[in-house]
């Protein structure tokens, strides 16, 4: 990026007579001779500054950095307000790996030239390179306004866009890069990441083959034309070139990222860690790929109990490591990487994770802090309660911020009965839909809000319009799921500050106030689970509705499942089920074998990889156990919802998901009449589906105890006549968990206190 400046003398002073002949020499390329000339120059008249100055220049030209380094230094202690020596000299130090010192010098020249285009973009490169994209963006656009027609400034910007969060304005900046420079292959791969970022996916995997086409063998083409693959769910295809991209000359630090990324969501974690070691190789000051490496550790799947702990430790130790790297080098854009990968497959494992999570959870808000956005002023102060009434002088205003504002399990089982029932004559309602979404869940959450917003892009600006809204409280129904969403729960935007079980677990935040439960699904010493105050709603906590499911029978044989044995749904994806249970599946097998015969049906996830770890792991156990696995398991592909539902209908019963549980599953089951055997867990979020069932007055179908779960399922396997009676009373029962408000008026009084409370403190 950085460039020679045009040789020139010193003004004012004298130009020695065969200058003109060596820089001639010097631009016609012939480096030999006019470094001759420069030397016999020096001779004659050392420390001349042109002479001095030029000859570093050859040397940077030819790779000789410490020469380089030492003539042009020399050069500028004779004139040092010479702004191209500078810019000269922090080229020198930005190729030979000492960006800091280059920033130094890249500084002093845009300060004596402030409107010199090459002074300005060696700034922004320099400030690209080491992370500060935002602080990038200045220079960078003074330098382009001056030449909007650099390739090299519109991808440089494209990609500082794309960092701060930015996607939309990127695709456009890269646009005209490829409109410039239709050859440039790296302009075609920076506008294929652009367009992924914005959900063209289509138009991604396009240019990203073009790309590739311009040039099979760029690193960066290959690295884009594998993550569009990877969009497009072609996982296996863009490991694989990833692989081949990583191995060609220069990949970036951020190609590793990327490639990690897709290995450890396949579940080859350990590679995908050392993708990310790699990376923090090229680029030290890489804080994606240092808070990628340790949430890598969370691995989704296991092939042995004591991997658990190992990864446990490694998570803690990695944790340590980035809150002291933080503290020491202060990256002021670490914010971006917030949210970019999460620790969510912890909630898969069956421990107490709030120390784990509270130390992640500072990081988050360290990290967050970094963002250049004012605190605002409350527009008014909060409402005071007075008297018994507990009724405040206006209407609250409480937001729902939210990335599944649609047709999902978060949607479905927590926000859309609180967005409907919340009394509108107390509360005005907030909708902010964190993810653009159009599905008649959507609709109906229009509908419902006295604000919908989904219009801002980016970080920034969600922040902007949150502190807009002057919100009395701020309710996440899920926090760990989507990066926005922990990015934003990582900053207090409201005075209350709430999360729900959208994703069963603690978030760790020291930003939330509150954690919205149920008395159904916590254990009696549930607090101790959670850095959040625990609230504890009436029953299940939440006002869901009747599915009234679209059903559509499939055909077992087609799906290699018998149509004469029972079948025993096991609906969970392969990354839910731990190695710490597999002996409880391997023993109802053994028991079912023992019995009328029956089979254990497992679903197949996203990824090919995953699912071939999980079945791996399953057959060494019921090897183990002496077995015969393909008599008594099935590994099918995932349904659609209505097949899944027939499914259901032709099951003997769904078996819980140990240790994380399945609230949404279970509510479907039981719509089906499927009686759903759960194992209450020891924490909430294993206690989900027998919520569901001690709700319902069915303490028959909980198990307390791996033992239990072990007979009871084999028990329920081969007793049909017990199987209907439980379906007739699932039919009777099931109303009970629908249209309940308890949980809805008991959320508002608990508001309604927290947020006098802070009223009052405040």
């Amino acid at each position: 990026m950085s460039r020679r400046a045009p040789p020139r003398p010193v003004q004012g002073s004298a130009v020695h007579p065969l200058l003109p002949q060596a820089v001639n020499l010097h631009q016609a390329g012939r480096l030999t001779e006019a470094a001759k000339i420069y030397e016999q120059i020096i001779a004659q008249v050392p420390r001349q500054f042109d002479a001095t100055h030029l000859l570093g220049v050859i040397a940077l030209q030819e790779g000789r950095f410490e020469q380089a380094q030492r003539l042009i230094t020399s050069a500028l202690e004779v004139n040092p307000k010479d702004a191209p020596a500078l810019s000269n000299l922090g080229t020198v130090h930005l190729r030979n790996g000492q960006p800091k010192a280059a920033l130094n010098c890249f500084e002093r020249a845009v300060r004596l030239k402030p409107n010199w285009p090459n002074a300005l973009e060696n700034l922004g490169t320099v400030l690209y390179q080491l992370g500060r994209s935002r602080e990038a963006l200045i220079p960078l656009q003074r330098a382009y306004s001056a030449n909007p027609k650099s390739a090299i400034l519109s991808k440089l910007l494209g990609a500082c866009l794309l960092d701060t969060g930015d996607a939309q304005a990127a695709v456009k900046m890269l646009e005209s890069s490829t409109l410039v420079a239709p050859d440039d292959a790296e302009g075609w791969a920076n506008l294929a990441v652009a367009l992924a970022c914005t959900g063209k996916h289509d138009g991604a995997l396009e240019c990203a083959n073009k790309a590739v086409a311009l040039d099979p063998h760029s690193s960066a083409a290959l690295a884009a034309l594998a993550a569009a693959q990877y969009e497009k769910g072609q996982t296996e295809a863009a490991i694989e070139t990833y692989r081949e991209a990583v191995t060609l000359p220069n990949p970036t630090s951020y190609t590793h990222c990327a490639f990690a990324d897709a290995l450890v969501a396949s579940g080859f974690c350990e590679e995908g860690s050392e993708e990310l070691r790699k990376a923090i190789e090229i680029n030290s000051n890489n804080a994606l790929a240092r808070w990628k490496l340790a949430m890598a550790q969370c691995r989704p799947i296991y092939l042995k109990e004591t991997e658990i702990e190992r990864s446990r430790h490694a998570f803690a130790k990695l944790l340590d490591d980035l809150q002291v790297w933080f503290r020491a080098t202060r990256p002021v854009d670490a914010y971006t990487v917030v949210g970019s990968a999460q620790p969510f497959y912890l909630a898969y494992q069956p421990f107490n994770n709030r120390g784990l999570l509270s130390i992640y959870g500072q990081l988050c808000v360290e990290w967050m802090a970094t963002m250049p956005f004012d605190k605002p002023r409350r527009k008014n102060k909060s409402p005071v309660i007075s008297g018994k009434s507990a009724f405040p002088s206006r209407k609250m205003r409480i937001g729902i911020a939210s990335a599944h504002v649609r047709d999902h399990s978060v949607w479905n089982a927590i926000t859309k009965g609180w967005i409907r029932h919340l009394d509108k004559s107390r509360f005005e309602i907030y909708v902010f839909a964190l993810r653009r979404s159009n599905d008649q869940e959507t609709e109906c959450a229009r509908r419902e809000a006295a604000h919908f917003i989904d219009q801002p892009n980016g970080v920034l600006a969600w922040v902007r319009a949150i502190n807009e809204a002057n919100l009395d409280a701020l309710i996440y129904p899920e926090i760990g799921m989507d990066p926005l969403t922990t990015q934003l729960a990582s900053i207090r935007l409201a005075p209350v500050q709430a999360a729900a079980w959208g994703h069963p677990e603690t978030t760790g935040l020291p930003t939330m106030d509150l954690y919205f439960s149920a008395e159904a699904l916590e254990p009696v010493n549930g607090q101790g689970n959670y850095s959040e105050q625990l609230i504890c709603l009436p029953n299940l906590g939440v006002c869901v509705e009747s599915l009234t499911p679209s059903i559509v029978m499939p055909d077992l044989k087609s799906l290699g499942l018998p149509s004469d044995e029972p079948l025993l749904l096991c609906p969970g994806s392969p990354f839910k089920y731990s190695p710490v249970y597999d002996q409880v599946w391997a023993r109802i097998a053994k028991g079912l074998h023992s019995k009328r015969g029956g089979r254990l049906v497992f679903f197949q996830g996203r990824f090919k990889s995953m699912d071939q770890l999980f079945e791996q792991r399953l057959r060494g156990v019921f090897k183990q156990e002496r077995i015969d696995f393909n008599a008594r398991v099935c590994l099918i592909q995932n349904l659609d919802q209505p097949q899944f539902f027939g499914l259901m209908r032709q099951s003997a019963l769904a078996l819980d998901t140990l240790g994380f549980s399945g609230f949404n599953t279970a509510l479907q089951a039981v719509e089906c009449d499927l009686p759903v055997l759960a194992r209450e867990g020891d924490f909430m979020r294993g206690r989900l589906a027998s919520g569901l069932m001690r709700r319902m007055g069915l303490p028959d179908l909980v198990a307390t105890t791996d033992a239990d779960f072990i007979q009871m399922a084999i028990q329920l396997a081969a007793d049909e006549p017990r199987r209907k009676a439980l379906r007739l009373e699932l039919a009777s029962r099931r109303q009970i968990l629908y249209q309940d408000l308890e949980p809805v008026r008991a959320l508002e009084l608990c508001l309604i206190e927290a947020i006098a409370q802070r009223s009052g403190a405040s």
